[in-house]
């Protein structure tokens, strides 16, 4: 894994035309081949705290559409991920001791070895399919969460086009400019009521990490320095 990599995304995903599907297609096939990626998954984070598909690659329609928007209260991969803020790396041998709810999810195929699990907060998440298992230092971790980043900023910035849809799935997390989320309304009343942020990741169960850029995000929209200055606000 090499800078070089993360170039050649970056001047992919500027070609006009490269939809969410490709782009997932290119990560397999290209910036990650040597990982050995048979499948790639990559959702995102709802307000009303779903995980919904954004883009695929490797994964046949049927079986996604079975899975359908999980629950980030379930017992899986993708929640532990994102509710801890860290990479979740899974050998087949011990997927269903690990997490038996797995076996209500209909299988992508067979042949795997492992299966990892990179969050990329406060968006989303990207699910890889392997026929290998990587060594997972923090060299590698910084690589996933570099492209990641770039992958969830084309997916954005399509969908402020109008562009590549949603293969079908309920988006939940559009806002009307200016407003703030279900989940950021929900900690917004708890700094109100003077929380912290580890207290407010503990009350709604998602990690403090989360929680922080959830924070940042909320003085962004409404135009305030900070905790002192939304506080204050409550108070006039």
């Amino acid at each position: 894994m090499s800078l070089s990599e993360v170039e050649k995304l970056i001047r992919y995903v500027t070609n006009p035309g490269v939809s969410n599907a490709d782009l997932c297609k290119f990560l397999a096939l290209e910036t990650l081949a040597q990982s050995k990626i048979s499948a790639i998954y990559a959702a995102e984070i709802t307000e009303d705290g779903y995980i919904a598909p954004i883009a695929t690659f490797g994964i046949p329609t049927q079986i996604l559409a079975s899975w359908g928007n999980i629950s980030l209260s379930t017992k899986a991969p993708f929640c532990d991920a994102v509710k801890e803020d860290k990479i979740v790396l899974l050998k087949k041998e011990e997927s269903l001791e690990r997490y038996p709810s797995l076996a209500n999810y209909e299988a992508i195929t067979q042949e795997w070895e492992s299966y990892l699990v990179c969050p990329i907060l406060p968006y989303g998440l990207i699910a890889l399919t392997l026929d290998s298992t990587p060594k997972v230092d923090k060299q590698f971790e910084l690589f996933l969460k570099a492209i990641g980043g770039i992958t969830f900023l084309h997916f954005y910035r399509s969908k402020s086009r109008g562009e590549n849809g949603n293969n079908g799935h309920r988006d939940r997390s559009i806002k009307k400019s200016g407003a703030l989320t279900g989940r950021q309304e929900a900690i917004k009343g708890l700094m109100e009521k003077g929380l912290s942020n580890p207290e407010i990741a503990e009350q709604i169960g998602y990690s403090e990490s989360l929680v922080r850029q959830e924070t940042m995000a909320i003085y962004s929209t409404l135009n305030i320095s900070g905790r002192k200055e939304l506080i204050e606000r409550k108070t006039d």
